[in-house]
């Protein structure tokens, strides 16, 4: 077989490997020319090509030699020849842990026959990939992929840490966006149940953003997200807090925010914030001080609705304060407010979004000056 052939057959072979279905163990080579342990280019495309696939368990590597040389030179050829495949690997992202290397020098030959033709063939490192069985998909399941783009204020790319949670707040998978912004995250997701998406970057305050396949008013690709820059003075919405009705239990949708608002204060020691608790009551309903507040959740006894309001913005703004204080944050460094239905961004909601956005807790920064961990 000549040299022509042999590369033909080891491209075959990584063909093969890269339409094959997952689960079950393939096999391909690259080769070397005499004395010699450098990658050619089209070692160098197959190996890269490897690194592509997904769902990998482990990968074994076994470098071989010809009869050529002395077997202390062979097993020391051998093993230069296995590292520099273990090294493109690594150079593509690939887990040194997925890796089991093996230097056989000449002890383990491929082929016997005594020709250059035969020799070709022993000079090489075996590459053999076990990958996962992909998850059965249930019927209302599906995988996705999640892309999009990170940017500051002023439309600069930013590097950010990027989570996708479900329904109950845990979350099944994390990316992180790279120098020109753009991240991509795959997952397998229920067809028709909303996911969160939230954004964090040290510097920045985190974002949140829902997603769900079967709407369209909640893509899941080419997502454009811009993190504002934390600073001193300013007011951020803290998103995705929402709460049980006439109470100040979050529900476990939100916890992801929370999350991220603790990991923000740990990376910045000095950021000191007031939380602010916001209730909806429209315009147009009866004067609160003269309505007498029903519900069938827990409302203080003696209480009308203005005073129900006030004090539900301000246990509100409490939870978000016990929370970050349970997780380790300075007390010393948090106050909380509550204003009631004083400040509603929509005096006259007439839509379940504008409600929501009325019901709402915001982080006013105190005081910030630089990264530091606590």
């Amino acid at each position: 077989m000549t040299r022509k052939n042999i590369a033909g057959t080891f491209v075959l072979s990584v063909l093969f490997i890269l339409s094959a279905f997952s689960g079950i163990c393939q096999k391909t080579s690259v080769y070397f020319k005499t004395n010699d342990y450098s990658l050619d280019t089209k070692a160098i495309r197959i190996i890269d090509s490897l690194s592509k696939i997904s769902n990998v368990e482990k990968i074994y590597l076994q470098g071989h030699c010809d009869t050529i040389g002395n077997t202390e030179f062979n097993d020391e050829l051998s093993r230069k020849r296995v590292n520099q495949v273990k090294a493109r690997f690594l150079s593509n992202g690939v887990a040194a842990q997925l890796m089991d290397i093996k230097a056989l020098g000449e002890r383990v030959l491929l082929n016997k026959s005594a020709d250059e033709n035969g020799r070709a063939l022993n000079r090489c490192v075996e590459i053999e990939l076990v990958t996962k069985a992909p998850a059965k998909l249930a019927e209302d399941e599906i995988e996705i992929t999640v892309t999009g783009t990170v940017l500051k204020e002023n439309k600069q790319a930013l590097i950010a840490e990027i989570s996708l949670t479900d329904k109950n707040g845990t979350e099944i998978s994390t990316a992180s966006s790279s120098a020109d912004g753009k991240y991509k995250l795959k997952a397998i997701v229920k067809r028709k149940d909303d996911y969160g998406l939230t954004y964090y970057n040290d510097s920045s305050f985190i974002s949140f953003k829902t997603i769900n396949v079967s709407d369209p008013q909640k893509p899941h690709r080419n997502l454009e997200t811009i993190l504002p820059v934390l600073k001193e003075g300013r007011k951020y919405h803290l998103e995705n807090m929402n709460f049980e009705g006439d109470t100040s239990q979050l529900i476990a949708a939100s916890l992801p925010s929370l999350v991220a608002l603790s990991k923000l204060m740990k990376r910045n020691s000095s950021l000191n914030i007031q939380i602010e608790g916001h209730v909806n009551y429209p315009y147009s309903l009866p004067n609160p001080k003269q309505t007498v507040k029903k519900s069938n959740r827990y409302v203080p006894p003696g209480m009308n609705a203005f005073d129900f309001i006030q004090w539900l913005s301000d246990e509100r703004a409490k939870m978000v304060y016990n929370y970050l204080a349970e997780k380790g944050i300075k007390e010393k460094r948090m106050s909380t407010i509550g204003y009631g239905a004083t400040k509603m961004l929509f005096p006259n909601p007439t839509t379940a979004g504008e409600e929501a956005k009325n019901r709402r807790v915001e982080i006013n920064v105190i005081s910030y000056k630089r990264i530091g961990v606590e």
